[in-house]
């Protein structure tokens, strides 16, 4: 007698899933919209199943990677081949190995920007130090401030 290795039928709210994965119900329903999600109704109400969840992970981990909305449809549309997932692991290496080139090439530009931007700076500081001394605290405020924002404590920095 053989085991069925099924899932539970549990289902799930889609109130439960955005608390779970800290998305918006507007875009669980833009997900649906978009046919990448299909949860049955009850009523008004809608019912995601563990496919439904399953699903929504890959699509949240494929934005988060950067993938497009239709990168993401061809690699579920690729689940329910019915090889054991061999066609979909097979596009999705493709894909994610597609992906780390990209995203190689934007770090290699963002550490150029941020390189020239710190020599920029050091340029503009020597300058203002030879020409006008008294504006460069402010500078130092203000590097201060922005780095406070982008840690989340920008009121800290105000406050001294």
């Amino acid at each position: 007698m053989a085991l069925e290795l099924r899932r539970p039928e549990r289902t799930f709210t889609i109130r439960q899933l955005c608390t779970e994965f800290k998305a918006t119900p507007r875009a669980l329903r833009f997900y649906e919209d978009k046919g990448l999600l299909t949860p049955a109704r009850d009523g008004m109400n809608r019912v995601y199943s563990y496919k439904d969840r399953a699903r929504l992970i890959l699509i949240l981990r494929g934005k988060r990677v950067g993938l497009s909305l239709q990168e993401i449809r061809e690699i579920l549309e690729l689940y329910d081949e019915g090889d054991e997932a061999a066609h979909q692991n097979a596009h999705s290496l493709k894909k994610f190995r597609e992906k780390i080139v990209v995203l190689e090439r934007q770090r290699e530009d963002i550490d150029g920007a941020i390189q020239e931007l710190n020599q920029a700076c050091e340029r503009l500081e020597k300058h203002l130090s030879e020409k006008r001394p008294d504006l460069l605290p402010k500078a130092a405020d203000y590097d201060q401030m922005l780095r406070a924002r982008l840690d989340g404590h920008a009121d800290l920095a105000l406050a001294k």
